[in-house]
């Protein structure tokens, strides 16, 4: 599985669609997959929604959104094709009335002239004065990166505007989402590096950028997607994120936890039957000018009996039964550096106080050494850790900043240490129950 796609609460549950391959683990097939859910706790595995059986979608079900018009699902998606060996993008619609079945329209939209076929992942939102606007991640036939604006009346009519936001250092821009949050409009993009010769995606992450989006002119004022923009996520796994609106008002989002290379997909996959999960759900807020993201507060509800903690002087050491567990260090007194250690240096994320400096290792499971990432977050105060049986996602000062990583499990002795707190400091450690669904955990 890989990006999350049509995202939305309708008809009294949530749905979130994803990009899959449920025939073998890599990229060479995609259509949408289903799962839907009452709380954002328990999911029903819905199957497949969308399969890649038209001609505008034949080679690739793509990335996309979804939205509520006139009580029915539409569902905007690329559809990826090719004709004598030549790629082909059509942004096209599918229909539903019950979230269960979907009627495919066909194309609402051709690639403008001034744009590649790398030309995909429309984002529909609602404007104030116009009714619908949609946003495209793409490639200018000049080789550069661009976000394309569209518009429709009704959800189905299309035109495209014109070109709201241009990168000049990046090749391509997948999966972008523009929202208002706390009375700012935030732009969500993931840049890409590409050699465009060889058509290759050589390196991407996610970013965000605020700025003010004028809805009549079709401008977003900052529009140079290489300056002024703050990463997303500081882990080794986050991409392709996207936000919607849930029942409560709430700007949610999730993202792909991946961002591994070919070599680490395929060693990853060795005796598994599926590769690649979601970050947590997590809602956006905006704090000094920072775009905050914490765990939905429905995540709590999963949190367990306390695990027991063997306190040496400085020292905590946890012995979990299970690799999922929750992890919060807060009111934090630091000595001279905080180090945790996660199942005997799988991984690693530390704090030199001195600097101020946070560092995250992890244990590459081909090369078998570190790679790392290394911050200045400033000051920390708090680390909440949500971990799971592959995954360790980490929010830092009530989520000013986030990691979010995957992990090759590779230790039997489930050992996780935490070093150099003060005994002031406050230590909170839980199980996290398994949910069931469909019959397995």
């Amino acid at each position: 599985m890989n990006d999350p796609n049509g995202l939305v609460y309708f008809s009294g549950l949530y749905h979130v669609f994803f990009q899959w391959n449920r025939v073998e683990l890599n990229h060479s097939y995609k259509e949408w997959g289903l799962f839907t859910s009452e709380n954002m706790i328990s999911w029903n595995f819905f199957g497949s929604a969308l399969l890649p059986d038209q001609y505008y979608d034949f080679h690739g079900v793509y990335s996309g959104s979804g939205y509520e018009i006139n009580n029915q699902l539409y569902l905007f998606y690329t559809g990826n094709s090719r004709f004598d060996g030549e790629r082909k993008s059509y942004q096209c619609l599918a229909i539903s009335e019950d979230g269960k079945r979907y009627l495919k329209k066909g194309p609402i939209l051709t690639t403008p002239k001034e744009y590649t076929e790398h030309f995909r992942d429309p984002k529909v939102f609602k404007g104030k004065e116009t009714p619908f606007f949609m946003v495209i991640g793409g490639q200018l036939r000049n080789g550069c990166g661009a976000i394309a604006l569209c518009r429709s009346k009704d959800g189905v009519n299309w035109e495209y505007v014109n070109k709201l936001a241009i990168s000049n250092s990046c090749q391509m821009i997948e999966c972008p989402d523009l929202f208002n949050v706390d009375g700012t409009d935030v732009l969500i993009y993931c840049p890409q590096k590409r050699d465009n010769k060889k058509d290759e995606n050589l390196s991407s992450f996610a970013a965000y950028k605020f700025g003010k989006f004028n809805e009549a002119d079709g401008i977003f004022d900052s529009s140079n997607l290489d300056s002024n923009f703050k990463l997303l996520n500081y882990g080794f796994d986050f991409y392709a994120p996207q936000t919607f609106k849930d029942k409560d008002g709430r700007r949610l989002m999730i993202a792909w936890m991946s961002n591994m290379n070919g070599q680490q997909e395929k060693k990853y996959s060795e005796n598994e039957k599926s590769l690649h999960c979601m970050t947590i759900p997590r809602e956006l807020s905006i704090i000094s000018n920072t775009l905050y993201q914490r765990p939905i507060t429905e995540m709590y509800e999963l949190l367990g009996k306390e695990l027991l903690m063997e306190i040496k002087d400085t020292n905590i050491v946890l012995y979990p039964e299970k690799r999922s567990l929750y992890l919060r260090s807060y009111k934090l007194k630091i000595r001279d550096r905080m180090l945790i250690n996660f199942f005997n240096n799988e991984f690693i994320f530390s704090y030199d106080n001195s600097n101020q400096l946070s560092k995250v290792s992890r244990l590459d499971w081909v090369k078998n050494e570190y790679e790392h990432k290394c911050y200045d977050f400033g000051y920390v105060t708090e680390i909440e850790i949500w971990i799971d049986s592959s995954s360790v996602e980490i929010f830092i000062n009530k989520g000013e900043f986030s990691l979010s990583s995957r992990i090759y499990p590779m230790m039997d002795k489930l050992t996780i240490s935490i070093e150099g707190l003060n005994q002031s400091s406050k230590v909170q450690a839980n199980e996290i129950r398994a949910i069931k669904m469909n019959g397995g955990e």
